[in-house]
């Protein structure tokens, strides 16, 4: 899923899954000023990128379903003798782009473009821009999902436009700027999109306290059993599935155990239990984020200046050599700055809204004198306040237990989803003692040095003389394979593609949780133990789940039906299946953009008309997948699929797109690949070998297991996948930028909101 997904969500169903993610987007909404009409600019000069985590006939004629005066798309090719084909896709014509949104004019184009007449009635939204291209990259030295989409495809329009939206602080301009993006990525389709998942999750009866959070994965030591659950062998050891074990029958592989490069379900959904995060989401709550390793907060009036204090008396637990760390702001600010160092999967959350490097520790009393002024504002649980001390905030957060420094981040614009992002597992704490102790050519020594060079964390660039960036930096290495963290639980052991093993952590800062019934009795969980039993063929995890040697597991949807209401034996305990509303999990198919015919618009259409959408939606999903016609999950601000295209199962239309892109399918052979143990995924595969097929492609079908697969693809080495997203935080700009943004860097972005078609002009013309 966001987040690359493995396999569909198998959670718990909230009632009102999709009233708590329309909450959210109103709240985040709800942070920008309001809507006004009369003419607002906004200048940007960006100088980093985003980037990437687990799928009726319509005429097709201009770039966007219903666009005014907008010229056809083009694609302009670059090849080189020593890397694969370059995509730049722009409009043709010295016109600027014109898209017509529900409620307003969207122009967008390069400073000095022409604009042409303008519809009347509609507010305008007027984005020009200047593209830097010495910092521009070309598409192919990008990784998708980090420094590129994943199709590898560049729209220097549509990446004003992603870049102006992520700016804007007013709701109206959002929206309509995101209707646009929606619109175009509904028309260029870089990636095709296939659905939009619905909620369904498989379980035996004895296991309860299940919940869905759309961003984070369940908390196991929430969950309990009841104690006459039986007892059942593993086949694995001495391991057995009983009430005090939660036993996951599981598919993949988790891409990394580093939480700093883990960007996919399933190293999230470990790492949300055996870490700690500066702020959390408590079970189902989508509104209000809660205190985890920051008992308190604060930020100035501009929301450029966030304050956190970190919580005492918390410790690393550290299994592979039997020993602990304690936290304090420095180990916060170091895992934060070192996510950005690194430069992997997730960092893009990170460098694009926090300069880590402006950003520093401080003591308490450092704290108490910046909050005597008076001018920081706390805000928790609806209320707002401006503590004079230190005191005066740790009582509004409720909190008087002992605390351990305090970290200063510093944005580089104010961003509303920023507590969402710091509550995503990535942002898990790490101790800097560990990474260093045990990271080759580290050291004890060298950490002590780190420590003075920065001043204890008040200068942490000073950081950068000992931590590398990429995949063979050496604490990547360490905590690829050896994880340490904070929370609930520890791994323990695992093998790899054979299971995982998660113990309780007697050391976790929050056992008191455990006295409390059902979740524990005397400081220890319910769940002592958890494991992931990996197991990448259907029928076998099916014959795991029905033996009752797994509580819940990954079942095909097409396979449900074999499963629920099944009883275990002498007992009253049965297989159930619970089936919930429309989640903000998408699936879709990627094509690589870089390398032909995928860098022509009208093959790319063609190929989403060649695909059979009902007929994956019934015998695939068996109902439960509703139809996606762009980049936005219904609900999110942006999404309208009265002004797109909507593509249907039709081949006479895709063979006359093909025929209209000039190009002879016979000459070109795609290989289509999925994850292992993915059924679903490799019914589509089929459906979509035969099919293409009859459009004259030559096509193939290959598994990969799921690390493999998002190295390859992260690298443009692929041609076409299926994957799935799930949101890191609930805001459009989370599927906009990591799967549309082309890695554009612009030394000019000005827009406005005006009436005025003379002053759309003007910005042209004068940038």
């Amino acid at each position: 899923m966001t987040r690359r997904s493995r396999a569909r969500s198998i959670s718990t169903a909230a009632a009102a899954t999709i009233i708590v993610i329309i909450i959210i987007i109103g709240v985040v909404a709800g942070y920008y000023a309001y809507h006004s009409h009369k003419a607002k600019t906004t200048t940007t000069a960006t100088t980093t990128s985003p980037g990437k985590p687990a799928a009726t006939t319509t005429t097709t004629t201009s770039p966007a379903a219903s666009t005014t005066s907008a010229p056809a798309a083009t694609t302009t090719t670059t090849t080189t003798t020593t890397k694969p084909t370059t995509t730049t896709t722009t409009f043709a014509g010295p016109k600027a782009l014109v898209i017509e949104t529900s409620k307003a004019v969207v122009v967008v184009g390069p400073k000095g473009a022409k604009v042409p007449k303008l519809p009347s009635g509609k507010p305008i939204i007027a984005v020009v821009y200047q593209v830097n291209k010495t910092a521009t990259k070309p598409v192919s030295q990008l990784l998708g999902f980090s420094s590129v989409d994943p199709a590898f495809y560049r729209n220097y329009s549509l990446d004003a436009l992603i870049i102006a939206a992520r700016k804007a602080t007013d709701p109206f301009v959002r929206e309509q700027l995101y209707e646009a993006i929606y619109k175009i990525s509904n028309y260029e389709v870089p990636i095709l999109w296939l659905g939009q998942y619905k909620l369904v999750r498989v379980e035996w009866s004895w296991l309860h306290g299940r919940y869905y959070h759309p961003v984070l994965a369940e908390r196991y030591d929430l969950l309990w059993e009841d104690p006459s659950a039986p007892t059942v062998s593993l086949g694995i050891r001495n391991y057995e599935n009983n009430a005090t074990t939660y036993v996951i029958a599981d598919i993949g592989w988790p891409d990394t155990f580093d939480p700093a490069a883990d960007y996919e379900t399933f190293g999230w959904a470990i790492w949300h239990n055996i870490g700690d995060t500066l702020v959390t989401y408590w079970k189902t709550d989508t509104t209000t984020v809660k205190p985890d390793l920051a008992v308190a907060w604060v930020h100035d009036k501009s929301g450029t200046t966030w304050y956190f204090v970190i919580r005492g008396g918390v410790k690393a637990y550290d299994p592979w050599h039997k020993k602990t760390y304690d936290i304090t702001a420095v180990d916060v600010l170091f895992s934060i700055w070192r996510i950005s160092r690194l430069g992997l999967d997730p960092s893009w959350m990170i460098t694009q809204f926090v300069d880590v490097n402006a950003s520093k520790v401080l003591t308490e009393d450092e704290f108490n004198k910046i909050l005597s002024s008076g001018n920081l504002i706390a805000e928790y649980e609806g209320k707002l306040v401006k503590p004079k001390s230190l005191s005066e905030l740790l009582s509004f957060f409720g909190y008087n237990g002992p605390t351990a420094g305090v970290v200063m981040l510093k944005l580089k614009q104010p961003y509303g989803a920023i507590l969402s992002i710091l509550a995503d597992p990535f942002a898990s704490v790490i101790p800097m003692k560990y990474a260093f102790e045990y990271a080759k050519g580290l050291g004890l020594a060298k950490y002590q040095e780190a420590l003075k060079a920065s001043d204890y964390g008040k200068n942490p660039a000073a950081w950068a003389k000992f931590i590398g960036t990429g995949e063979q930096e050496p604490t990547h290495l360490l905590l690829h394979k050896y994880p340490v963290g904070t929370g609930p639980y520890y791994v323990a052991e695992y093998q790899r593609n054979s299971y995982i093993v998660l113990h309780y952590n007697p050391y976790y800062w929050n056992r008191s949780l455990w006295n409390v019934a059902p979740y524990g009795h005397n400081g220890v969980p319910s769940h002592k133990i958890v494991i992931y039993l990996i197991n990448n063929d259907a029928n076998a995890r099916i014959q795991i789940l029905k033996r009752g040697a797994a509580d819940t597991g990954v079942v095909p949807l097409t396979r449900i039906k074999d499963v629920n209401g099944t009883v275990y034996p002498k007992t009253n305990y049965k297989i159930r299946a619970y089936t919930g509303g429309i989640t903000p999990d998408i699936v879709f198919i990627v094509l690589n953009c870089m390398k032909p015919p995928f860098n022509n618009v009208y093959v790319r259409q063609a190929l989403m008309y060649a695909i059979p959408f009902q007929q994956i939606a019934r015998d695939v999903y068996s109902g439960f997948l509703a139809r996606l016609y762009g980049v936005l999950p219904s609900t999110f601000p942006g999404h309208n699929d009265n002004i797109v295209i909507k593509y249907t199962f039709n081949l006479a239309k895709a063979q006359e797109l093909i025929k209209k892109s000039g190009i002879n399918p016979s000459k070109y052979t795609i290989e289509i690949w999925y994850n292992t143990g993915n059924s679903q995924r490799e019914k589509i595969a089929s459906y979509l070998q035969t099919i293409w097929g009859q459009l004259g492609f030559k096509v193939t079908v290959r598994a990969l297991d799921w690390p493999t697969l998002l190295d390859k693809t992260e690298k443009g080495d692929f041609y076409v996948y299926i994957i799935g997203w799930a949101p890191d935080y609930l805001d459009p700009d989370d599927y906009a930028g990591p799967l549309l943004y082309g890695g554009t860097q612009f030394s000019l972005l000005k827009y406005i909101e005006t009436t005025n078609p003379a002053q759309v002009t003007s910005l042209f013309t004068s940038g």
